[in-house]
């Protein structure tokens, strides 16, 4: 099974002696919550320490944080190991994918011996029968675009009364303050499994970090499938930390510079005249070449700037790129790299 592609490969970039702005990983580049970085010494001692074997441990402190009974919430490594523990344990034999999409939804359960097919919303919509499949998969917003248009498949196949399994990815929805967040029916829909990242919002990649939430029924029956160990001893520590502290000022902050980079970025998208980009409603934005033949991410990765080529992606090509909203600076030199391309 070949490995999906990912942005944000900064270390090994370094490793090759490249240096620049990474625009490929969609991050918030105010990075953690100060209260991390001031209490750093308290935190070091725990590498050394095993976490705690039991896998519902650090639930009480995401529950804490996100308003969620903990009884609904499974800890993971990241939103990704999430994804594989659905693939794997989820009964069902063909999976719907809408797209363009991560790429892991697609090996996860293509790895599991699960039959996957495609919709699509952009850049045609096309949705095939419900009844043909068994799980639907999709992104709550969705990555690479950014947007909730898959948001009424959900609701209109919940309203014909089939027993599709949904498996919604929402690692962005706290950009979007979870405005259309899944997680509150989740006590009522017990073939409902979102996957959360702790590492996009509260920029802790390194540390991976993610959980799932569903019915608590279903989350006793995967926490006695995951692997040991799966939350590091260092992510428990930041959790309890994060639960105790008022994030207030953090996420105030975060709220505040992505309204003002998403305008001045979009206002300059618009006076581009051979770029697209798609509305998208969080940190990130699809943009494509309308003009010649694209060539446009080597020419950024030659000049520093890295963004996620998406020639990857089903339905997309060559010419479409993601880029993360990054701070001011970071957004005008990337600008200017661009209009450098157009001439």
């Amino acid at each position: 099974m070949k490995r999906a592609l990912h942005g944000g490969r900064a270390i090994e970039r370094l490793r090759e002696g490249k240096r620049g702005l990474d625009f490929s990983a969609n991050t918030n580049p105010l990075g953690p919550p100060e209260v991390l970085k001031s209490r750093w010494s308290e935190l070091f001692p725990y590498v050394s320490l095993y976490p705690p074997l039991d896998p519902l441990f650090a639930s009480p402190f995401i529950g804490k944080m996100y308003g969620l009974p903990q009884a609904t919430i499974l800890p993971c490594n990241g939103a990704t190991q999430g994804i594989y523990l659905l693939a794997r344990h989820l009964p069902g034999k063909t999976v719907a994918i809408v797209e363009p999409s991560f790429g892991e939804y697609r090996v996860a359960f293509a790895s599991a011996g699960k039959r996957v097919i495609s919709w699509f919303t952009f850049p045609e919509r096309k949705i095939g029968d419900p009844k043909e499949v068994d799980i639907v998969v999709f992104g709550n917003p969705g990555n690479p675009l950014g947007d909730t248009e898959a948001l009424d498949l959900y609701f209109s196949i919940r309203k014909r009364g089939l027993p599709t399994v949904f498996v919604v990815d929402e690692a962005f929805q706290e950009f979007m303050h979870e405005e259309t967040s899944l997680t509150g029916r989740v006590l009522e829909d017990r073939n409902l499994y979102i996957v959360r990242s702790l590492t996009k919002y509260f920029a802790l990649p390194g540390l991976r970090g993610g959980f799932l939430v569903a019915h608590p029924e279903n989350i006793r029956y995967l926490a006695e499938r995951l692997e040991p160990w799966s939350v590091n001893a260092l992510l428990v520590r930041v959790l309890e930390i994060l639960a105790e502290e008022n994030l207030t000022p953090f996420r105030e902050a975060t709220e505040r510079w992505l309204r003002e980079e998403k305008a001045f970025l979009e206002e300059a998208f618009r006076e581009c005249p051979f770029l697209s980009f798609y509305p998208s409603l969080v940190n990130f934005y699809t943009l494509w070449v309308t003009e010649g033949k694209g060539g446009i991410v080597p020419f950024l990765e030659e000049r520093g700037i890295f963004v996620r080529s998406l020639a990857d992606f089903e339905g997309l090509g060559e010419c479409f790129f993601r880029i993360a909203v990054r701070t001011r600076e970071e957004n005008v030199r990337f600008l200017e790299a661009v209009k450098e391309y157009g001439r």
